[in-house]
């Protein structure tokens, strides 16, 4: 089966911004690297998609823009096709707003309900277009790209485009979001014949939806392009003139020669209060607080229920719930106490509150270092996706 080189996916996930203008009268090129053009033709006459963005002014007046163009491969991609799909303005507000919920998708699992809503605008276009082309040729591999908010259209894309044609299929993305819970996850890794899930450590776009929201491939490694620590708005660009910038960091013609690999496995881990101190804003430290806080849940029995709760409700609600059995598990005995007071230390230096002490282990309490930590990562997410749009 063939795999788009990470240069040529790269190449694909940044011109695709180009599509964003509206009006018919544009003449759309698209500025691609030449492995692309040698391989792939792009009619945006015909293949030109448009979908609905997730803002309130876009849907009241239904107000649709280049949301993805289709490409055919040609010489060693005979037979392949390209869904390269970009981000939205309208999500920029979306991915962040804790009073969105959850929505069924198509693979019956559940995903945000924001990303959800604008592939549905999306796939009446992306159906008409593929659905002649893969019924004449039903061999070749459709490749699915996007960065940002568009990685995590392309991923419900390539889900979708495997159930609905059988092709095999191959999902490339680069800074995006977290999609659905883990029944989500679970499907798509099973589903999807291969996912390049790029990051940078200082990107903070992968880090949310928060948990319980998670990543796929499912408990398994992502291509981490640069392991610069800090997490900053910079870290999440596209572009060659971009600090690092995905398509500086996939400059590679071989997955292979990309050695540097993390993880997102769960690992046990409880936080000492006393070293708190040590935590810094990294992706490293979002990860040690993450996997800390399924710790304490599953030591006290409540993972089950906490999965069970968070498919009910609202991102807002689940925390608010979250921050109730946290309460009621550092009550069961002094040593679920320290084990929390060490979460919630580092969770407050993580966020910049460092200096506020941990004396106070009631539900309001609680709920505020949830509230200022959710708050910090939504920050320097806004910031990311303004630099991208």
């Amino acid at each position: 089966m063939n795999e788009l080189t990470p240069l040529m996916a790269a190449s694909l996930a940044n011109s695709v911004y180009l599509l964003k203008e509206n009006g018919r009268e544009k003449e759309f090129s698209l500025e691609l690297n030449t492995q692309v053009t040698k391989n792939f033709d792009f009619d945006l006459n015909n293949h030109r998609l448009t979908g609905v963005s997730g803002s309130i002014v876009s849907r009241l007046f239904n107000r649709r823009t280049g949301f993805a163009a289709i490409g055919k491969g040609k010489a060693s991609y005979a037979g392949d096709h390209v869904v390269a799909i970009r981000g939205t303005d309208g999500l920029r507000d979306i991915i962040t707003d804790l009073h969105i919920g959850l929505a069924g998708g198509d693979n019956n699992s559940l995903v945000h309900a924001g990303f959800n809503k604008v592939f549905q605008s999306l796939k009446p276009a992306l159906e008409q277009s593929l659905t002649p082309i893969l019924t004449a040729n039903g061999r070749g591999t459709v490749h699915c790209v996007g960065h940002s908010l568009g990685g995590a259209l392309a991923h419900i894309t390539a889900d979708w485009v495997k159930r609905r044609y059988k092709n095999r299929v191959c999902l490339y993305t680069f800074g995006s979001p977290r999609v659905g819970l883990d029944g989500f996850a679970i499907k798509t890794t099973g589903n999807i014949d291969k996912i390049f899930r790029c990051t940078h450590a200082s990107d903070p776009i992968p880090l949310i939806p928060l948990w319980p929201f998670m990543h796929a491939p499912y408990q398994s490694r992502e291509i981490l392009l640069s392991s610069a620590q800090g997490l900053r708005a910079s870290g999440h660009s596209m572009g060659e003139n971009g600090t690092p910038g995905y398509l500086n960091t996939a400059n590679s013609n071989s997955w292979g020669a990309l050695q540097n690999q993390s993880t997102e496995l769960f690992k046990e881990i409880e936080l000492k209060y006393p070293e708190r101190h040590q935590v810094t804003f990294t992706t490293y430290w979002a990860h040690r607080i993450n996997n800390a806080l399924i710790t304490l849940l599953r030591k006290a029995g409540l993972l089950t229920l906490i999965y069970a709760q968070a498919r009910i409700g609202t991102y807002l609600t689940f925390y608010d719930m979250l921050a109730s059995s946290v309460e009621k598990i550092a009550k069961l005995s002094g040593e679920f106490a320290e084990q929390t007071r060490g979460l919630l230390g580092h969770m407050l230096v993580f966020a910049g509150k460092g200096a506020t002490k941990v004396a106070d282990l009631s539900y309001q309490f609680i709920r505020w270092v949830f509230e200022v930590t959710i708050g910090a990562l939504h920050r320097i997410a806004r910031q990311a996706l303004d630099l991208v749009n």
